[in-house]
């Protein structure tokens, strides 16, 4: 059966080491069909008004205390609006600031739905990726997270980085070395290889994974798979990140379901 499935890709500022041209090239090995539309900025073509609005809605959705969800977006601080423009347009790095997922979600899908409504739920698939790092609100705390499903699905090269959890003992040691009022410094480089890292070569390998499971979602409304062995779980660790999400292989019966 021919697969009519069509999947537009973005780019927003993401990690300098990924190749987007490497992930749809192995995303395609599954018959999908794939367009790769440029910086989303761009592609979106914003008047001057349009942007300034643009980043004064992202800025209203930074979080401050994670322990306290989003319900409204936050008064903005006329200060933060220009860096933000900044971040926008790839002048300046988007790092330290922590977004709420959902409400940049919703900011981007009235985007989409005044430039491309016709392709809104009509078997089209919108990925973004970015290198904002944002969460979701959950067990009375938020979360970083990697992939956020939806319309646009969002895929965060920062968020590979800073959601799944490094090895048990990087904490363990981390909290010992700050109890003794020592530096962390070098605690990176003795854990190095054991956790992606920001502009990690091994990204572009990684995130076709993370693509996948938010065309599975799509298709099928579950991104993930209960075979520990398939590309498609859900890893919660950067170990398994590095072992499963990084060779990207889907089981049989995943392999079957993007055939069908």
């Amino acid at each position: 059966m021919k697969n009519e499935t069509q999947v537009f890709i973005y780019s927003d500022y993401p990690s300098t080491s990924l190749n987007i041209d490497l992930v749809i090239e192995n995303l395609r090995q599954y018959g999908l069909h794939i367009e790769h539309r440029g910086n989303l900025i761009d592609f979106l073509s914003l008047s001057e008004e349009r942007l300034y609005n643009l980043a004064t809605d992202f800025s209203s959705t930074y979080i401050d205390d994670i322990s306290a969800p989003l319900d409204i977006i936050n008064p903005v601080d006329s200060s933060e609006i220009e860096p933000e423009i900044n971040r926008l347009l790839g002048r300046e790095n988007v790092r330290g600031k922590f977004y709420d997922g959902y409400w940049i979600q919703r900011i981007l899908y009235k985007l989409f739905s005044e430039k491309i409504n016709h392709e809104l739920n009509n078997g089209c698939i919108h990925l973004i990726f970015t290198a904002r790092l944002f969460g979701t609100f959950e067990d009375r705390r938020y979360h970083a997270r990697v992939v956020l499903m939806g319309v646009p699905s969002l895929i965060s090269t920062s968020g590979l980085v800073e959601a799944p959890a490094k090895p048990r003992e990087y904490y363990y040691v981390k909290g010992r070395l700050i109890q003794s009022d020592l530096g962390t410094s070098e605690l990176d480089n003795m854990y190095k290889g054991k956790f992606v890292e920001y502009d990690d070569p091994k990204i572009s390998s990684i995130l076709p994974s993370y693509a996948l499971q938010a065309i599975f979602y799509e298709i099928t409304t579950n991104a993930f798979c209960d075979n520990p062995q398939c590309c498609l779980s859900n890893s919660h660790w950067q170990e398994e990140v590095l072992k499963i999400q990084y060779e990207g292989v889907l089981c049989e019966r995943c392999k079957e379901i993007i055939r069908q």
